[in-house]
């Protein structure tokens, strides 16, 4: 049986195709940053406008704000494994280097826990955000005890724009599902271990 070719539901915009200035230093920077890779931002491409807007937004909440970058990166896994998109579930961050193997793996797993107690509040923040509404009162008593009210929304923006890059890549089909990115035992918003 011949392999077929995968075939996105959204293009990206050849590099030849790309007249905006603003667009193209947004795609070079995203060989740099890799998290969105220029994959994403290619595919976003489409709408020039709105990639840039979206990656001054991003920019602002994953590398930016008060709360360590690091805690954040491992939400943005924890959600892409949980949402089931490989194409995210992928990139990593060079900025947080600190993210253990063993953390990128075990972040959505039902029974893990992170060591240190910030971290696992804005863990437990965002499983609750991504699996259910947000909306459960022990997690933002434990939030409360670690974040302050900016931080909260800081983290509450980041986690649901996270949510929703998350399935906007997988509806587009930018790359082909491979497998072996996502531990099968990873909680998952279908229900159960990781679809």
């Amino acid at each position: 049986m011949a392999a077929t070719e995968h075939v996105a539901r959204v293009p990206q915009v050849a590099e030849d195709e790309v007249r905006d200035p603003r667009l193209r230093e947004v795609i070079e920077r995203a060989e740099t940053t890799k998290s969105p890779p220029p994959q994403w931002y290619r595919t976003m491409g489409n709408n020039p406008e709105v990639a840039t807007a979206f990656a001054a937004y991003w920019e602002l909440l994953h590398r930016g704000g008060t709360v360590p970058h690091e805690i954040k990166e491992l939400g943005r896994l924890q959600i892409a494994q949980m949402i089931g998109c490989e194409f995210c579930a992928r990139q990593t961050s060079p900025l947080a280097e600190s993210i253990t193997d063993e953390e990128r793996r075990s972040c959505a797993l039902p029974d893990w826990e992170h060591p240190d107690p910030r971290t696992r509040a804005a863990l437990h923040y965002a499983r609750s955000l991504t699996l259910d509404d947000g909306r459960d009162d022990e997690v933002y008593a434990e939030l409360r005890e670690h974040y302050t009210p900016a931080e909260i929304v800081e983290l509450s923006a980041f986690f649901c724009l996270t949510m929703g890059g998350n399935r906007m890549a997988k509806s587009w089909g930018i790359e082909p599902h491979v497998g072996g990115v996502i531990p099968d035992e990873a909680l998952s918003v279908h229900g159960g271990g990781h679809h």
